[in-house]
């Protein structure tokens, strides 16, 4: 009986059909670009039984043709070969022959786009000309720059009277014709602002459109740019009500503003080496009246420092560029041979030029009451000052090019109510350039110097110290820095630090880094130079890149090393 079962099911097994393998189209015969795309059409054919290659033939010859013409070959070579071993593998022999190329370019311009020099430029520099291989994609990306151009510079009639391309396959030769109208150029009419607040004043500054103006869709990304960088407004829309345009083709503006929340309120957490964990509280009052008065506050907590402030904002002007600040604020330090409680008071007058350099021209006043090392003091100083500063990045949160500068100068006198009379100027300046794509170099330069009598004459916030995560890595926060008979620290007069930095990128979102530091914090420079090396990790997170180094004393006894971690922008 056992017998009889194995047997009918072999034979069962015997006489199903055999199922038939799909055939593997092996491509030959080309390389790069011409490869890449004729693959990319003989995939979207649908799987092909062995016994289904006869019927299919002119369809593989027919993707593999129109693949070629695309990228302007009309003359290909192409033959099947079944592989007498393997009947499932099938080589696509192609021999792509000579393209075709532009025998002759037409490009016919009329309207009032004939006088506008933009268009002009666009001619001389078009993405096709004659004696280029007909790639169908380039023609397309050429033929659709006119248009794009158009409605940039509000041809809004625009259209192509004719656009041809007529192919000589026998002459490996094409005929190009284009044929272009752009009809009249349109004009900025009036500007009409809607906002659910009283919001004319903030944006007139910022409007650098003119009814009348000669339309320009660069101008209006601009102003609504602006509006946004404003932080009044939730919702920004400028538009163009180009169906309302009059006899004489103006287009009337609508400006539709909708403005922040009341009341504002973000959550922070962060940690770093040098304060461990931290965390802040910042409340916001964008609107405080009509005139664009607004009001910050930020709570900042780690271990060793409490800091809160205080800026209420008045716009003069520009709200981007000019204005004033109010601000104070209360911090409390109490950080290895430091303990100290600071009261601060300042107004400050902003201006941004067009180069975007900032300068806060200011006057603060300041009471510090502290313990430095074995010294117990307080001062009060009424200190004014002017600080630039500029920031410069290409590359959002993975920048490739950057650089930031800033430079503060400060001082004060016993004459006006100054308990010390001081100069000080502190300079820092950052680098990040890349070498080839995976390859990039970061340098740091920073440099402070206060003219005082005695440096114990100067409460501690303003005394220099180094050393940390973002001065002279391998070294504790500001341990650099002059000490007393105990080994208490004291801050010094001057201060310097280098540092240089190579990344390499060996995963999209990761970095191996190796760097070197150096810096001092002296009275008179006769120390030492204190210097730090070691290697990182950068990881590229949405919130910015993560940086862990393992940093090395090399200067110290028996070389210390200490591990770094930060997070946040580089520059």
């Amino acid at each position: 009986m056992n017998a009889l079962f194995t047997g009918l099911t072999a034979l069962m097994l015997l006489s199903m059909p055999a199922r038939a393998d799909d055939i593997d189209l092996r491509l030959r015969g080309l390389d790069g670009e011409l490869k890449d795309n004729t693959q990319i059409y003989l995939n979207q054919l649908p799987a092909i039984k062995v016994e289904q290659l006869s019927r299919f033939r002119n369809e593989i010859i027919t993707a593999v043709t129109d693949s070629l013409q695309a990228l302007g070959y009309y003359n290909p070579e192409i033959a099947l070969q079944q592989s007498p071993d393997n009947p499932d593998r099938v080589t696509v022999q192609v021999n792509a022959g000579e393209p075709v190329r532009i025998s002759t370019l037409t490009v016919t311009l009329n309207g009032d786009a004939q006088q506008d020099p933009a268009f002009a430029r666009l001619q001389q520099n078009f993405a096709i000309k004659e004696g280029d291989v007909l790639h169908h994609n380039r023609y397309e990306q050429a033929k659709g720059s006119l248009l794009s151009l158009a409605l940039r510079r509000g041809y809004f009639d625009a259209a192509y009277q004719l656009s041809q391309v007529r192919v000589r396959p026998w002459d490996k030769a094409a005929d190009v014709i284009l044929d272009f109208n752009s009809g009249p150029r349109y004009y900025f009419g009036e500007l009409q602002i809607d906002s659910d607040r009283p919001a004319d004043r903030l944006v007139k500054p910022l409007v650098n459109i003119h009814p009348g103006d000669p339309y320009h869709a660069t101008q209006l990304a601009e102003l609504s740019r602006s509006l946004s960088s404003t932080r009044y407004f939730k919702q920004v829309e400028v538009l163009p009500r180009v169906s309302e345009a009059d006899d004489e083709n103006r287009v009337p503006l609508s400006v539709l503003l909708k403005a922040r929340a009341d009341n504002e309120v973000e959550l922070g957490l962060g940690y770093s080496t040098d304060e461990g964990p931290r965390a802040s509280v910042n409340w916001e009052k964008p609107w405080i009246n009509s005139l664009g008065h607004s009001l910050s506050t930020n709570l900042k907590i780690s271990a060793p420092s409490q800091d809160v402030t205080l800026v209420y904002k008045i716009p003069r002007g520009h709200p981007l560029e000019e204005y004033y600040t109010i601000q104070g604020g209360y911090q409390r330090l109490d950080q290895d041979d430091t303990e100290s409680d600071r009261l601060v008071a300042g107004v400050h007058r902003w201006n941004i030029d067009e180069n975007d350099w900032t300068r806060d021209v200011f006057l603060r006043a300041e009471y510090e009451s502290y313990t430095q090392g074995k010294q117990e003091d307080s001062s009060f100083l009424l200190i004014p000052g002017i600080s630039y500063s500029r920031t410069r990045v290409r590359g959002d949160l993975d920048p490739y090019w950057g650089d930031s500068q800033s430079v503060t100068f400060e001082l004060s006198e016993p004459w006006w109510g100054s308990d010390t009379r001081f100069v000080r100027v502190w300079a820092r300046s950052k680098w990040l350039r890349t070498l080839t794509e995976d390859h990039r170099v970061l340098a740091r330069a920073e440099q402070g110097a206060v003219w005082v009598d005695e440096v114990q004459d100067l409460p501690p916030s303003l005394r220099f110290f180094t050393g940390g995560d973002t001065t002279v890595r391998g070294y504790s926060y500001q341990s650099i820095t002059p000490v007393d008979a105990n080994g208490d620290r004291l801050g010094a007069k001057y201060a310097t630090a280098l540092s240089l930095e190579y990344d390499y990128r060996f995963a999209p979102k990761w970095r191996l880094a190796t760097f070197v530091d150096g810096g001092t914090a002296t009275n008179d420079y006769r120390d030492d130079w204190k210097i730090g090396t070691g290697l990182g990790v950068r990881w590229l997170t949405p919130v910015g890149p993560v940086r862990l180094d393992l940093a090395f004393a090399v200067t110290e006894e028996d070389t210390p090393w200490r591990l770094h971690f930060t997070l946040g922008p580089e520059l």
